[in-house]
């Protein structure tokens, strides 16, 4: 079973962003689905890359896509995207270290996920809808 399930709830209704967050939980899943076979290290630190640079184009894209559409919050936004990737490097380099990928660490990026997605990511697309709360 995937430790994060695609459900309506985590929908923008906007469809190159939900194709990104889907990317996004595809990947959380690939590190979860590794931690639970012991896969070794190597493929570990492929999938640890390969979420940082996913995460890179997403947010820039997601920015973009806020910029075009003048959102007054995107500065907050941003920050909240800079601490995330801050946090996935820094999980990066501990693995590197040695320090083990640990169901309290996906447990982080899942949590970290869905309520961006649920929380922060609706204002902007309400705000973009016009709709209360935007």
């Amino acid at each position: 079973m995937a430790l994060l399930a695609w459900d309506e709830s985590l929908e923008t209704r906007i469809p190159h962003i939900d194709e990104q967050h889907r990317g996004l939980v595809k990947l959380i899943n690939d590190l979860d689905q590794s931690l639970q076979e012991g896969t070794a290290g190597l493929l570990v630190s492929n999938v640890l890359q390969e979420l940082m640079r996913y995460v890179k184009d997403h947010f820039e894209d997601e920015e973009q896509f806020m910029l075009r559409h003048a959102f007054p919050d995107l500065p907050a936004h941003r920050r909240e995207h800079d601490l995330f990737v801050t946090r996935l490097k820094d999980i990066h380099a501990n693995f590197l270290d040695g320090d083990a990928l640990s169901s309290n660490i996906l447990d982080f990026l899942k949590g970290w996920l869905v309520h961006h997605i649920r929380g922060t990511d609706q204002v902007y697309v309400a705000f973009i809808n016009g709709t209360p709360g935007g």
